[in-house]
């Protein structure tokens, strides 16, 4: 009896359900074809700059940096200098204790005038010899004598010139001077402290400072593998640095390392870039981003490379594309020929005008709708189907 009364409301429930999916169908038809009418984005052809760059991070270091060190030892009485100070070339760095130095300059000065006055002396003695000698009035071996006081005298002179030219120049040793314009980088010595000859010392010698021309810099970048193929001595670079960075320095590549090197599983080739360091804002060890200029041609026609497309037909040329040009209120198939291209723009060498317009179709939010109501539908047939297989 429970039966016979359940079935009759199954069949109600199964008839609706047939005649709502198959409404539901009809209009779900009836709004794709509606909706199937493909958009467009508009697009313009326009005429600017093309560029091609490859960007890196960088480390700005100094071109020549000197490290001075003293030829002489002794305690550092000047030193006049601070770091960051500028200095011309043959400027005072520091002066060292000369009390030794002065004493033998003056010691090898007087040798000198005692050697001069005895040279002097045997000359007019071999003089007065040698007029003897011509009157044979003086015998051979007595002549031989006196020339060797005089060649004597001549050879006590060049040592006592040659000492004090030493001592002279150990003197000057104890002053150390700039030998390039440049800032001081790194000052590692206080005045008072004792320091080690540079030449002599077995260690190397102190260091007294760094100093540096920061008038152009170099900027030590690594780029990637994938790009490096792409760069070449003499290309130019913008390197922007963290503290200024509205501020743009311009420089070129003048190095590349023949020799990658692997960070973080990652292969890099160094790249040097000499840049012209305005005002001397940029500092040594400053972190900077560089951007290599692969390309760079003004004055031509560029196409949102979206709205290229391959031709369809077999054996066309590579550099040949499809456009929808917008014709009236139609977007008509159009073959372009192109240039240089990345995502984001294409160079256009023939086939379109400044100010054409191009049609991008909005595929996407279609193919969204579509697969949409096209899993609704499906979703609806599985419910019907569970349905009739309870309903037996």
């Amino acid at each position: 009896m429970r039966f016979s009364i359940m079935w009759p409301v199954f069949g109600i429930i199964m008839i609706a359900s047939i005649v709502g999916i198959a409404v539901f169908i009809v209009n779900g038809k009836s709004d794709d074809t509606k909706n199937n009418i493909i958009k467009y984005k508009e697009v313009k052809v326009e005429r600017g700059v093309f560029r091609v760059t490859v960007t890196a991070n960088g480390i700005a270091r100094p071109i020549n940096r000197v490290e001075m060190k003293s030829k002489a030892s002794g305690q550092i009485e000047e030193l006049p200098v601070e770091e960051g100070d500028f200095v011309q070339k043959g400027n005072l760095i520091a002066r060292l204790d000369q009390k030794d130095e002065r004493a033998e300059v003056a010691q090898t000065q007087a040798d000198l005038d005692i050697a001069e006055a005895v040279l002097e002396q045997a000359q007019r003695a071999y003089d007065r010899k040698d007029r003897l000698f011509q009157s044979n009035l003086l015998s051979e071996e007595e002549r031989d004598l006196i020339v060797l006081s005089l060649v004597t005298a001549k050879g006590k002179l060049v040592q006592a010139m040659t000492s004090l030219e030493r001592a002279k120049e150990r003197l000057s040793e104890s002053t150390v001077r700039a030998p390039i314009d440049g800032i001081i980088l790194q000052k590692h010595v206080e005045e008072g402290q004792i320091i080690a000859s540079g030449v002599s010392n077995v260690s190397g010698g102190t260091s007294i400072v760094d100093i540096a021309d920061m008038s152009s810099v170099y900027i030590e970048t690594g780029i990637d593998e994938i790009d490096i193929g792409k760069v070449h001595i003499g290309l130019s670079a913008i390197a922007v640095a963290e503290a200024y960075p509205k501020h743009k320095f311009n420089g070129k590549i003048i190095r590349i390392s023949p020799e990658a090197k692997i960070e973080q599983n990652v292969t890099l080739f160094d790249v040097i870039v000499e840049v012209e360091n305005i005002d001397g804002k940029l500092k040594s060890g400053m972190n900077t981003n560089i951007e290599i200029s692969i390309v760079n041609r003004e004055n031509v026609l560029l196409a949102p490379t979206i709205a290229l497309q391959p031709t369809k037909k077999p054996g066309s040329q590579s550099n040949q594309r499809m456009v929808l040009l917008k014709q009236g209120s139609e977007f008509v198939p159009h073959k372009v020929k192109i240039g240089l291209s990345d995502f984001k723009q294409t160079e256009i060498l023939s086939g379109l005008a400044e100010n054409s317009i191009l049609g991008v179709p909005m595929m996407s939010r279609l193919k969204a709708e579509n697969d949409w109501r096209e899993k609704r539908i499906k979703g609806s047939r599985r419910f019907g189907a569970k349905k009739q297989k309870k309903s037996r």
